[in-house]
C-alpha cells in the first residue's frame, strides 16, 4: 500500500519582502512510527514523501498522485484548506476510484455531523481526536480485512474514527491516546533520513531551511476552553505529555539547522518546559539557523518572560497574547487571565532585560470581534497596551467548528454573525497582481486557489463591521514611530510631575482617524460584498496583492505621521 500525506499548508508573508515561513507538520513522522510500532503488518506500507505547502491546484496534485500510484491519501483538514483539501479528495476518487481518502484535522466535524458523507461521499474515514492508533487501524484493515480486538476501555475494536458506510456515518468511540511506550520513543530519532528528504523536498520548492519552521509538541491537549479555540477539537480538557529523549531532537533538529516552534497550548506550565528551552538556548549558534521560538506560553503562569526575552534576543517577535485585558470580554470568552497588575509585572521584566530593543519587538495581541467587546473596551486596551511600549495586533476572530464558539446558542446570546473572508496568502509567483477593480478582485479571489476561505466575524451585540475595520486600522498605526515617541513624551512627563500617564487624548485621536479611514474602505467594498456574499479585506501595494484591512496603500501611515506631527507641532 503507497500512502501520502498532503498538508496544503499555506506559505505565511512576514512582510513586503520574500520573506516566507514554510510551517512543518510533525503529525505525518508520529502517524508513521505508531503505525511502525504497532501496526500488524507495517513492512508492507510504502510511506511516500509528504507535501507540506499549497503551491499547486487541485488537479495538479491529483495528477501528480496518480503518477506515484497512490492507494491511501491522508488529508489535514484545517481553516485555510478545508476547500481545497475536500477538492483534491474528490478528484483523486474521480480517477482513482479504488483509492482510500482518510482526512483528519481540527477543521472536521464528522463526529458530530450525520450529514457529513452526504457532503462529502468521496471520503471514506473521518479522523478526529488523537489520530496515531485511528490510521493504524485503517491501514490494517484495509490491508488484512480485520478490525483487531476491542479494548478494555472502549469494549470497540476502533476509536476516534467515523467510517463512510454506504453514505451514512459510523461513529466510532473516542479515546485519548495511552500508549506509553510510543510517548516515551522519538518519532523523530528514528526516523531522521524520511525528515530529511521530507525537508529536501521543500527545498526542490525554491525555498531554503531558513524559510522553514519545524512544529515540535512536547504535550498534547489543553486545560482550557477558550470560545475561539479548538484545542484537542473541544473533545477533552486533558493534557498528555510527551516523555522521549529531548535534549537528543533538540540536538538532531540543531543538526537540521531549522527553526523550531512548540505545537504545545500552554508551553511553560512544567518545570521541565524551562529546561527544554535553556537546553535549546545553549545550543543556538548565531552564525546558524537552529533556534527555537516560543509563541504559546502559559496562560496563569508568570514566567513568559523567560521565553520572550529569549526570543527578542533571536530577533524574534516578542508577542504577549492578551486577548484582552478588561473583565467582562474576557469573562464571556472564557479566557483564563493573569490580572493587569501581573502582566504589568511580566512587561516589566521583559522590557528590563531587552532594554531598547523592547520597543521594537513588542507586541500585544488582542482577539477581535468577541462578544462583549467594544470600540471603548478597545480603547482602554489600547491605553494600557500602547502606555507599556508595546504595539497592538489585533487578531479578528475566526470561527473554527469545534470551538465552544461555535455553539449557536453561544452566538445568539450575544448577536455574533460570520461571514466568509478570502484572504491571499501565497508565494509572490502566483500573485494574480493588481485587479482593474474591485469587482475584478472578488472574481479573482473566487477562483484563484491561493485565495483562503475564512468565516471570520462580522458584527456582534457591541461591534458593526466598520468598528471591526477601525480596530484593525489603529493596530496597524501603532507601528509609528512618532505615536510611540509623542506616548513616551506624555509618560515622561507624567512621571516628572508625579502624575499617572494619561495617553486618552492620543488614543481617542488615533480611533478616530481609524474610523473615518474604516468608513471609506467599506464603502468602496459595500457593493462587491452584497453582490458576492463575502469580503476580500485586500491590501494593493505597487503590483503585488496581499490580504487584511491593515496595509491598506490608500491609508498611508507616513500620511499619518504628518497628521500626528501637525497635531502635536512636533
Amino acid at each position: 500500500m503507497r500512502i501520502k500525506f498532503l498538508a496544503n499548508g499555506p506559505i505565511n508573508n512576514l512582510g513586503t519582502k520574500p520573506d516566507y515561513v514554510v510551517y512543518v507538520n510533525p503529525a505525518y513522522f508520529m502517524m508513521k512510527y505508531y503505525h511502525t510500532l504497532r501496526g500488524k503488518k507495517p513492512w508492507k506500507e510504502k510511506w511516500l514523501l509528504p507535501e507540506f505547502i499549497a503551491t499547486r491546484t487541485a488537479q495538479e496534485q491529483v495528477d501528480s498522485l496518480v503518477r506515484d500510484r497512490v492507494d491511501l491519501l491522508l488529508l489535514a483538514c484545517f481553516v485555510w484548506n478545508m476547500d481545497l483539501q475536500m477538492e483534491v479528495a474528490k478528484l483523486y476518487r474521480e480517477q482513482v476510484p479504488q483509492g482510500r481518502v482518510v482526512v483528519g484535522g481540527p477543521q472536521l466535524t464528522a463526529h458530530k455531523d450525520p450529514q457529513f458523507f452526504e457532503k462529502h461521499p468521496y471520503v471514506d474515514y473521518a479522523v478526529y481526536g488523537d489520530g496515531e492508533k485511528a490510521l493504524s487501524d485503517i491501514i490494517d484493515y484495509l490491508s488484512t480485512g480485520s478490525r483487531g480486538r476491542p479494548s478494555r476501555s472502549t469494549r470497540s475494536p476502533w476509536v476516534n474514527t467515523v467510517e463512510n458506510v454506504n453514505g451514512k456515518a459510523h461513529v466510532w468511540p473516542f479515546a485519548m491516546l495511552k500508549d506509553d511506550w510510543y510517548w516515551s520513543v522519538s518519532p523523530y530519532l528514528v526516523q531522521k533520513k524520511f525528515i530529511r528528504d521530507s525537508l529536501e523536498k521543500i527545498y526542490e520548492e525554491g525555498f531554503t531551511n531558513k524559510h522553514v519552521v519545524f512544529a515540535v509538541e512536547f504535550a498534547r491537549g489543553c486545560m482550557y476552553n477558550c470560545t475561539y479555540c479548538d484545542w484537542s477539537q473541544n473533545l477533552t480538557n486533558k493534557v498528555t505529555r510527551r516523555k522521549a529523549e529531548w535534549k537528543l531532537e533538540l540536538e538532531f533538529f540543531r543538526d537540521l539547522d531549522v527553526q523550531i516552534r512548540e505545537t504545545d497550548a500552554n508551553f511553560g506550565q512544567w518545570k521541565q518546559d524551562i529546561e527544554i528551552y535553556d537546553y535549546a538556548r545553549s545550543l543556538h549558534n548565531p552564525k546558524r539557523n537552529f533556534k527555537f521560538i516560543v509563541s504559546n506560553t502559559a496562560k496563569l503562569k508568570r514566567n513568559a518572560d523567560h521565553f520572550l526575552v529569549g526570543n527578542g534576543e533571536l530577533g524574534g517577535q516578542v508577542m504577549l497574547s492578551f486577548e484582552d485585558t478588561e473583565e467582562e470580554p474576557l469573562k464571556a470568552m472564557h479566557r483564563p487571565s493573569l490580572s493587569w497588575e501581573q502582566h504589568q509585572e511580566v512587561i516589566a521584566k521583559i522590557r528590563h532585560r531587552l532594554g531598547a530593543i523592547f520597543n521594537r519587538l513588542g507586541v500585544g495581541e488582542l482577539m477581535l470581534g468577541m462578544p462583549k467587546q467594544s470600540i471603548k473596551t478597545f480603547k482602554e486596551n489600547f491605553k494600557k497596551l500602547l502606555t507599556e511600549g508595546l504595539r497592538v495586533y489585533p487578531n479578528q476572530w475566526t470561527l473554527l467548528p469545534n470551538s465552544p464558539g461555535a455553539d449557536l446558542n453561544y452566538q445568539k446570546k450575544y448577536g455574533v454573525e460570520f461571514k466568509e473572508h478570502y484572504l491571499f496568502q501565497g508565494h509572490n509567483s502566483k500573485n494574480p497582481g493588481v485587479p482593474d477593480s474591485i469587482d475584478d478582485l472578488y472574481k479573482t479571489a473566487q477562483t484563484n486557489p491561493h485565495f483562503i476561505k475564512q468565516s471570520m466575524v462580522w458584527k456582534t451585540n457591541d461591534m458593526e463591521y466598520v468598528d471591526i475595520i477601525t480596530v484593525l486600522i489603529a493596530g496597524s498605526l501603532t507601528k509609528s514611530s512618532i505615536l510611540k515617541e509623542q506616548i513616551i513624551k506624555i509618560y515622561d512627563t507624567a512621571v516628572n510631575n508625579h502624575n499617572d500617564p494619561d495617553i486618552s487624548a492620543v488614543v481617542d485621536w488615533l480611533f478616530d482617524v481609524s474610523a473615518k479611514n474604516a468608513k471609506l474602505k467599506l464603502a468602496e467594498h459595500k457593493e462587491a460584498i452584497e453582490k458576492y456574499g463575502f469580503v476580500v479585506p485586500a491590501l494593493i501595494y505597487r503590483n503585488m496583492l496581499y490580504g487584511g484591512w491593515t496595509k491598506i496603500m490608500n491609508f498611508n501611515p507616513q500620511g499619518f505621521d504628518k497628521d500626528l506631527q501637525a497635531k502635536y507641532k512636533i
